[in-house]
């Protein structure tokens, strides 16, 4: 049997938690995702299918191989236009002995009496919520056509072996179940750290003073500290890299990581990510300005990320000075022969919306040995690298995104790093949402060199002559 999951979906309540991707949230201080890999370990799944979407990185970093659930992971991305079981159909010469799909923020929660042995007596079954499938289970290729074919209603078979198919449909549903699980469920569930009889969870590495209060129950995550006369609980649920301050009080809430929360403050029903309040009611999310009250607690550029902006910068400026005096003669030639020049284009710009970019345009298409060594040498993109330098534009990345003509490409973008050369620079065969999906995916230092070296080696021997 093998294991699709689908997380290409976005949720839109669950961006409102945060960068954390849909399938990365934490269910009781571990990540949906994790739930689901430990369920194909324990019923004998070894190959599992993740379908990517936005904050695939971030996925893809977490699971890995799948070496730690004793599974092999494959990787593939959704393509916009597709929908989750159309793809499935597509592959269907793979589901010969059987498939497991979950489709969605799904949770298999799980009764007193569950027993993975269960799943070997479990008939085909599927379930749905919002006309969404979210779980398709068959043991044979049989089943799963029929499923596919919508000729199987959605029935309880799930719970014939005390499963219960939870549907996290929004903030307040992803709430309540943390709070089922901070209650005593999460014992259910093979679960790391120190627990108790008393429902309560503690991981490493959390400095508790002797004046703070821990009321269970309650679950505290990795490497956290609590202040002075501090009160946590009951039905509390503080995640990883969490401080909290003195004299605060946290009761029937959940904290998830990288959050400071201040001193003196009482939060109850609350979601806390970073500097976001938001309500486990109605999904109201308020940001915090002042840092002294709630705050994320670690900086948004990593390590690896400032020593690639670093390299990458000297190395744009090596190819700048380079090419200073061939522009300076060869771009008046261009202007003089009137077969190329500038025009300014709206861009997308992460951080002001929109931003007007230089174009180099071939004006005449008629052959020219000015226009080619102008081309062949890069200097269409000299002002471009003038603004990389300038910390305006990635040396390396995506292609800028026009306005309008890419609206709906930025939109489906995560991520977006907006960068003098791209894939497009040496691939005939680039698609624009594709090759930003894939970029925002796999970026490194060893990416962004390569895609720096093969764009120069490309343009000076084919660009030339276009």
């Amino acid at each position: 049997m093998k294991a699709v999951f689908y997380t290409a979906e976005a949720l839109p309540w669950a961006e409102d938690l945060g960068d954390t991707p849909w399938p990365l949230l934490p269910v009781a201080n571990r990540p949906l995702l994790d739930y689901w890999l430990e369920t194909c370990a324990e019923i004998g799944i070894s190959h599992v299918q993740v379908i990517l979407g936005e904050g695939a990185e971030q996925v893809e970093e977490f699971a890995g191989t799948g070496f730690r659930w004793g599974v092999e992971i494959q990787y593939s991305f959704a393509r916009a236009s597709e929908q989750p079981l159309d793809y499935l159909k597509t592959i269907s010469d793979r589901w010969n002995d059987g498939l497991l799909f979950i489709g969605g923020a799904f949770f298999l929660r799980r009764r007193q009496a569950y027993d993975p042995a269960g799943f070997k007596a479990l008939e085909a079954c599927t379930y749905m919520s919002g006309g969404r499938t979210l779980f398709l289970f068959g043991k044979n290729d049989s089943e799963v056509k029929t499923m596919l074919d919508g000729q199987m209603e959605s029935g309880r078979g799930l719970e014939q072996i005390h499963l219960h198919p939870y549907a996290i449909e929004g903030i307040p549903a992803y709430f309540d179940l943390n709070m089922k699980m901070v209650a005593g469920e999460s014992s259910r569930y093979l679960t790391s750290g120190f627990s108790e009889a008393d429902c309560s969870s503690v991981g490493y590495n959390v400095l508790t003073p002797p004046s703070a209060h821990l009321r269970p129950p309650l679950i505290i995550g990795n490497d956290c500290s609590v202040g002075t006369m501090t009160t946590i609980g009951p039905r509390a649920v503080v995640a990883d890299h969490v401080i909290v301050d003195s004299n605060t009080r946290l009761t029937n809430c959940l904290i998830l990581q990288d959050t400071y929360i201040g001193q003196n403050l009482e939060i109850e029903n609350k979601i806390v990510s970073g500097n976001r309040l938001v309500s486990a009611k109605d999904g109201t999310t308020i940001e915090i300005d002042d840092s002294w009250l709630v705050a994320r607690n670690r900086p948004e550029m990593r390590t690896e990320d400032l020593v690639r902006y670093i390299i990458l910068w000297f190395l744009a400026l090596g190819v700048a000075i380079v090419q200073v005096i061939p522009f300076v003669i060869l771009y008046p030639l261009v202007r003089l022969t009137r077969i190329g020049a500038y025009e300014e284009g709206i861009f997308h710009d992460p951080r002001t919306g929109f931003v007007k970019l230089p174009v180099f345009r071939k004006l005449e298409p008629r052959k020219s040995v000015v226009y080619r060594l102008f081309r062949a040498a890069t200097l269409d993109r000299f002002p471009w690298l003038l603004l990389a330098l300038r910390g305006r534009l990635f040396v390396c990345g995506q292609p800028p995104m026009r306005h309008p003509d890419d609206d709906e490409v930025v939109r489906q973008l995560s991520q977006y790093y907006p960068a003098v050369f791209s894939y497009a620079d040496y691939s005939r065969d680039s698609d624009r949402l594709v090759d930003s999906l894939w970029y925002a995916h796999i970026r490194s230092l060893f990416e962004d060199v390569k895609i720096l070296i093969k764009s120069l080696l490309y343009r000076f021997f084919r660009a030339g002559s276009q």
